[in-house]
């Protein structure tokens, strides 16, 4: 069925102050309407003057609301909140999207908007003393509530995965943009620039800030004078910022902007296409900063917009800017030490380097335009079951919902999911919960085996369908009390084929038994008296869209494993083809994740456990392995993590299924699987090997061969496809309807 997609935008900014997060607004609206949606936007401010929002409203397929606050310029942060839920009751958005900590933090605690929301925080950066324990716990609430994050770059993704593990893997990636139309309008050659006839042209917008070292500026022009090159300096903005811990400030700031300096415009506020013809007409964008902000997770649109109009920026030299322009770039500045004249001098450097810089920022600047932008929304919009067809949008969880649901369409279907562990049936519940016409009632069992009967009987008296995940004795249960009319179907894993109880569920009460992976099926079928056609396989899931994130540098000499423990995981054999490794090229390490043997008191407990695992400390302690292997804790933020492994590791002696090597795979890692029962259905043929010796003579071989390299890795990709949560949830569709 095709229908509109219905997007609202709203910003905890003022549209009357032009800086970066002001321009975001209208950047984010024309994303959306390109991507094929309706856009509303919610405004925050009072309109006083048109310079960003009269472009705003003329963009197709936009539509601006104003906003109306109490006695104020502003609204606060419930009153945005309720304006949006007065919005969505009339309009039903598929999509709220938020930016603001504060905005966001109001909307998610109203659940009907939560459901919806997409939110945009910005407000932290690297390092404990930027994310305190206060602003962690602000941001999981939103993360725990929330549909979606977004975060700017991978850098703030990983920081906000890390610190915040509500937020992992539901954290989408939404880069700066700049408009399609920005592109260079003439040469920006630095070459001669400098000479009384052709002075060099500087430019800075924005609001004046202290952090931003806009009082500092003007001098750059006198101390150029001083090396001998001929410039001048346009400042264009009005808005002079307050600073609490600097009083005066603003002031001195004010002095600067009422003296006469040579060589110096001040030519206050500009519309934003003004802005940015002001700068097309420039050799230089001025964008130096306080080195207070070097740990800052965000991109400069200011910069962006530069660069798409080929002017070089004098920026601060950051890993998100080298991550952009490259470590080479020429005008980076340290902030830290780097005074007037240490910038001029670096300008003067990249005068007589005589590159074609603004050749160089075309190419980089592609990824950061918005029809790109429209393109990962229409992307991330799939995720949540909406996908696009020529031009058209298809709900395909309406319609899979209307495939299942046989019932009549005033009755919902009701689903029980019932187990006492249901870390893999996330993607099950997700999609359950947001299914129209599926209503969903979890029956949480205490422990494997203990359970409240009567809450049990109460959600069987109710439920259409029982899922049970885990065979243990919660299928042993069900499967007795069953009624006619249900349908039950069980998932097994691996241990279950340890437990006496298996012999106990009624098979014939159990409509479709589910297996992780087809040596699952094999075992369910040698244990069980069950019919060939009431066993089917459905993989534990993964997120291909969530983990195919950018690689880092040097991958390839990076071996990852996840989960050590128990030892039937083999961790002696990783180390092994870790030494084997190094003695070729000691640029190899290995990246253990996971939780460390203690920390699981039933098997520390067992003296052959506890003295293998000494053992194996012991023989790292004690050679120069201990300085290439990083263990490194338990975390949801898999996804980031992935992005520096180039091999992920398997050898263990038995496995269902092992989900981390798949979501390796997903995410570009090369894997290296001992061979073992069910290894080759799950993971194919071509990534076996028969021993560690093996394991390391593949690495190596590839290694030297990087086209190679590159095949494998998109076979890797491919081969895990079956297992991307779509796949899974049609599968599981399939399962529940009959």
């Amino acid at each position: 069925m095709s229908r509109t997609v219905k997007v609202l935008v709203y910003g905890d900014v003022n549209l009357n102050v032009i800086d970066g997060s002001a321009i975001w607004l209208p950047s984010m609206a024309e994303a959306w309407a390109k991507a094929g949606a309706d856009v509303h936007v919610q405004l925050k401010a009072v309109e006083q003057r048109s310079l960003l929002s009269g472009p705003l409203r003329s963009l197709p397929s936009v539509q601006v609301f104003d906003a109306h606050p109490r006695n104020r310029e502003t609204l606060t942060v419930q009153e945005a909140a309720d304006a949006i839920e007065a919005l969505d009751n009339e309009h039903h958005y598929d999509v709220i999207l938020v930016r603001g900590i504060q905005a966001a933090t109001a909307i998610g605690k109203r659940p009907a908007l939560a459901a919806k929301l997409w939110a945009y925080v910005t407000e932290y950066a690297y390092g404990p003393d930027h994310f305190d324990e206060q602003r962690r716990e602000r941001i999981g609430a939103i993360a725990n509530s929330t549909r979606y994050m977004l975060a700017q770059t991978e850098e703030a993704r990983a920081v906000l995965e890390n610190l915040v593990p509500d937020a992992a893997g539901k954290t989408l990636l939404l880069r700066p943009m700049v408009p399609d139309e920005i592109t260079p309008t003439g040469q920006h050659e630095l070459a001669g620039r400098g000479t009384p006839e052709n002075p060099l042209r500087l430019i800075y917008t924005g609001k004046f800030a202290k952090a931003w070292r806009t009082d500092l500026m003007p001098q750059l022009v006198a101390e150029l004078a001083q090396l001998g090159i001929y410039a001048t300096l346009t400042m264009v903005g009005d808005k002079v910022h307050n600073e609490p811990s600097d009083p005066d400030w603003a002031d001195n700031m004010r002095s600067v902007m009422a003296a006469s300096t040579p060589g110096v415009t001040w030519a206050g506020a500009k519309d934003r296409a003004s802005s940015l013809a002001l700068v097309a007409e420039s050799d230089l964008l001025l964008s130096w900063r306080s080195s207070d902000l070097d740990l800052s997770l965000e991109v400069s649109t200011k910069v962006l917009e530069s660069s798409a109009l080929g002017v070089p920026s004098v920026i601060n030299r950051t890993p998100i800017h080298e991550a952009i322009f490259g470590d080479d770039y020429p005008l980076f500045v340290d902030a830290r030490t780097d005074t007037p004249a240490d910038i001029a001098a670096t300008i003067r450097v990249a005068l007589q380097r005589n590159e074609d810089l603004s050749g160089r920022l075309a190419a980089l600047i592609q990824p950061y335009r918005i029809s790109s932008r429209a393109d990962e929304l229409r992307g991330y919009l799939r995720r949540i079951g909406i996908d696009s067809h020529d031009g058209e949008f298809v709900d395909a969880v309406a319609v899979a919902a209307g495939v299942t649901n046989t019932k009549a369409p005033d009755q919902p279907l009701k689903v029980l999911l019932a187990g006492h562990d249901l870390k893999f049936a996330g993607e099950l519940v997700e999609l359950l919960q947001r299914m129209p016409g599926v209503e969903l009632r979890i029956d949480q069992w205490k422990a494997l085996h203990s359970h409240d009967e009567i809450a049990s009987k109460k959600a069987l008296d109710w439920a259409d369908v029982i899922i049970c995940e885990w065979a243990g004795s919660n299928a042993v249960w069900y499967s007795k009390h069953k009624k006619p009319g249900q349908r039950l179907v069980v998932r097994l894993h691996m241990f279950e084929f340890r437990g006496r109880w298996l012999r106990n569920i009624n098979t014939q009460n159990v409509d479709q038994f589910i297996a992780v992976s087809e040596y699952t099926r094999e075992l369910i079928q040698e244990h069980l008296d069950v019919d060939a056609t009431k066993v089917s396989v459905i993989p534990n899931a993964l997120s291909l869209d969530d983990l195919q994130r950018e690689p880092l540098p040097g991958r390839e000499y990076r071996l990852g494993l996840v989960g050590f423990v128990p030892l039937l995981k083999r961790p002696d054999r990783a180390i092994d083809l870790l030494s084997r490794l190094r003695e070729v090229d000691d640029r190899f390490t290995l990246h253990i994740r996971g939780r460390m043997p203690w920390e699981f008191p039933h098997l520390w407990q067992k003296p052959e456990q506890r003295e293998s695992y000494l053992d194996l400390f012991s023989r790292l302690g004690s050679s120069d392995l201990h300085e290439a292997v990083a263990f490194e804790p338990f975390g949801a933020d898999m996804g980031s993590w992935y992005r520096k492994i180039g091999w992920m590791l398997s050898p263990s002696t038995t496995e269902s299924f092992h989900l981390a090597p798949a979501e390796g795979m997903a995410s570009g890692a090369v894997p290296i699987v001992w061979d073992r029962p069910g290894a080759r259905h799950t993971f194919g043929n071509e990534f076996l090997v028969a021993g560690t010796a093996e394991a390391a003579s593949r690495i190596l071989g590839l290694i030297e061969e990087p086209v190679q390299l590159a095949v494998l890795r998109n076979q890797a990709i491919a081969a895990v496809e079956r297992f991307d949560e779509h796949a899974v949830e049609d599968a599981w569709l399939a399962a529940i309807s009959g």
